[in-house]
């Protein structure tokens, strides 16, 4: 169950991931995306603890328009198609090496990423496990744009991972600006990164600069504030033994500062926290996550704000 907890760097009530919560891993039954997944699903299994769900959803098939009348899909055409991705799922787990046919699954008729995002919630699961691939447009369930779509709607984290992702990262890289998502998306990112990983806090400062007294006083405010708040993070982290947690401070664009580090690191993994002020925010999901998920080509585990 999801319970209501208190951050400690911003003192905002937050709703906290599902305890032993299920991870929902989204598949349909494609080879080049399902050992990815699979892989994913069972590193989050054991970072956050529960079972292993796994959801394919069948979009309807649409009907056919013939001048002014509309052609009606067969009845039954929709329960074939959902049938036959029950199958390849069931098969895509015997044959993979990270599967295991144990895992229940279920296959539902709808909107993707409306479903996925509802599925997620009702189930209280700790984290939704998809695809970032970018090698089949027609994969539906192993796109950014589904993705990106699914993160417009949900309310619990996401992991995206492309075909290369690793059993576990050994680099993770976590664009911090100190909101409540922020530092949960570092809690949990801390939970994936291999023992003797390494985890990366990168605040990215405003580059605007104007010599006025005003704003060079307030930059110095604002250098002054960070150790501080980088101190509050560190500390409740709680990373496992090995794990090494670095500050880093850089001036620029947030989405490209994170970018560009993440690829000279050869990070495996970047965590940000998504925001949703305004129906503009919710709507692109935030510019900053999306343009890492439709940018990067390693893991990202986007956490969504309250």
């Amino acid at each position: 169950m999801s319970v209501l907890a208190r951050d400690p760097v911003t003192h905002s009530e937050y709703v906290a991931p599902g305890v032993d919560g299920p991870v929902l891993v989204a598949c349909d039954g494609a080879p080049v995306s399902s050992e990815a997944l699979f892989n994913a699903g069972r590193l989050a299994m054991r970072a956050f603890g529960g079972p292993l769900q796994v959801l394919g959803i069948c979009e309807p098939t649409a009907g056919v328009a013939a001048g002014m009348d509309m052609i009606p899909v067969p009845a039954d055409l929709d329960e074939a198609r959902r049938a036959s991705m029950v199958d390849d799922l069931h098969r895509a787990l015997s044959i993979s090496a990270a599967g295991d046919p144990a895992w229940p699954v279920d296959v539902q008729l709808g909107s993707p990423s409306r479903l996925l995002a509802t599925e997620a919630r009702r189930r209280h699961a700790s984290v939704l496990v998809m695809g970032i691939g970018r090698h089949n447009p027609l994969d539906r369930l192993f796109g950014t744009e589904t993705t990106l779509a699914t993160l417009r709607e949900s309310r619990v984290p996401v992991l995206a991972v492309g075909p290369n992702f690793p059993a576990q990262p050994i680099h993770a890289v976590v664009g911090l600006d100190f909101s409540v998502a922020s530092v949960r998306a570092a809690r949990l990112a801390t939970r994936l990164v291999a023992p003797n990983g390494r985890l990366t806090l990168l605040h990215v400062r405003p580059r605007f600069e104007h010599p006025s007294d005003d704003w060079q006083a307030w930059d110095a405010d604002y250098g002054r504030s960070l150790p501080p708040l980088f101190d509050q993070v560190r500390a409740q982290l709680a990373p496992p033994a090995g794990v090494i947690v670095e500050t880093v401070t850089v001036r620029g664009d947030p989405a490209s500062s994170l970018l560009s580090y993440a690829q000279q690191a050869q990070c495996d993994l970047i965590a940000v926290g998504t925001q949703r002020h305004s129906f503009l925010e919710r709507l692109v999901v935030g510019s900053v996550t999306t343009r890492v998920l439709r940018t990067t080509r390693c893991g990202v585990l986007a956490v969504p704000s309250p």
